[in-house]
């Protein structure tokens, strides 16, 4: 599907270097009413149980933004059938982050977002899906009309060596695959992807925080 014809679904609405550059207080005004994280890489470390500092600030604005029931982590471990059948690792995280971790049964990028849908109880264009992942995450949260964000992985330390490889082949990939503006056509821009809650005469860029704007 994403090597074909949908490559645009591997493109993000935005990306910065970590959510420090996402103006959550103006995704909230848009109309966007929940935000899911991915955990690692994105707020935390690779396997760690607690926020990164440099992120932990940022965090808390979202959360403060959009209300703590309002926010949750969909994770490939901590919460899937699969890994966690009881719920107890996510139980775990959720007191280590003070975030929601979501029970849910399949990997991204596959899978449906009924569970997101029903603990948000909104629809999924009004969510935002931020993640370090182009194929895992961006394309899970593209699938299903979300406003996506992309962050670059803090760090590599603690990582396989085959999660290693699969981010090179991705990164690789979508270097290619993102276009330059062009005129009628930004699926695969972004900053300038559209997406129904970006307000008129606004494009995605918009959203960053302002010290992330160049």
């Amino acid at each position: 599907m994403v090597f074909g014809s949908g490559r645009d679904l591997a493109v993000p609405h935005l990306e910065c270097r970590d959510i420090n550059g996402v103006d959550f207080v103006a995704l909230k005004d848009a109309g966007f009413k929940a935000v899911v994280f991915d955990k690692d890489n994105t707020l935390t470390r690779p396997y760690e149980k607690q926020v990164w500092s440099d992120v932990a600030a940022a965090l808390e604005t979202c959360v403060r933004a959009f209300g703590i029931d309002n926010v949750a982590v969909l994770s490939n471990s901590a919460g899937l059938a699969q890994y966690d059948p009881e719920g107890k690792v996510a139980a775990v995280m959720e007191r280590a982050l003070g975030i929601g971790f979501l029970r849910h049964s399949s990997k991204k990028p596959a899978g449906n977002c009924d569970a997101l849908v029903r603990r948000f109880g909104c629809d999924a264009r009004e969510m935002i899906f931020v993640g370090d992942r182009y194929l895992t995450d961006v394309v899970y949260g593209n699938r299903h009309g979300m406003f996506t964000v992309r962050v670059e992985p803090f760090t590599e330390e603690g990582e396989s060596t085959s999660i290693r490889l699969a981010k090179k082949i991705e990164g690789g990939a979508l270097a290619l695959w993102k276009k330059r503006p062009e005129k009628g056509r930004f699926d695969r821009t972004p900053g300038y992807k559209p997406h129904p809650l970006i307000p008129e005469g606004r494009m995605a860029n918009d959203f960053l925080a302002a010290a992330a704007r160049g």
